[in-house]
This record gives structure tokens, sequence and C-alpha cells, in this order.
């Protein structure tokens, strides 16, 4: 029998950098902008944090293979 797992959703939380490319992307918004404006800007610097981060997994997952490709293990006897 197996144990239930337990997971833990969390919320992203954008950092600065995330919500200043959605700027450059889409222009700054508003003063005057309403609540729907500014949470579809907090929804897009989340999908810009979630970008980030996979661009940044896959970055190390290529140079750990590339690093492997250049020195690639001896075979053993």
């Amino acid at each position: 029998m197996t144990r239930p797992t337990k997971s833990k959703i969390e919320a992203v939380k954008p950092d600065q950098q995330d919500f200043d490319a959605v700027e450059r992307e889409h222009g700054p918004l508003p003063p005057s902008a309403s609540e729907a404006a500014r949470a579809e800007r907090y929804r897009l610097a989340q999908a810009a944090k979630i970008t980030r981060q996979l661009e940044e997994v896959v970055s190390v997952g290529n140079a750990r293979s590339i690093k492997k490709k250049r020195n690639p293990q001896k075979p053993q006897k």
C-alpha cells in the first residue's frame, strides 16, 4: 500500500523583472486601469516567470548534456 503524497501547490509570485518584461512587451499600464486589466497583467507576469524558470532549467540541462558529451566516461572492464 502506498502512502498518499502531500502536494503543496503555491501561487507563482512574479519578480520585478517579470513585470518589467510584460511592460516592455505590452506597454505601461495606465494609472486608470481597471482591476480586470491589473489582474490580467499580474497573470502575464506569472506566465513570464514560469517561462523564465523553464528556460533556466532547459539551459542547465543542455549544459549538462554538452559536458557529458565532451567528457565521456571510460567504459569499465
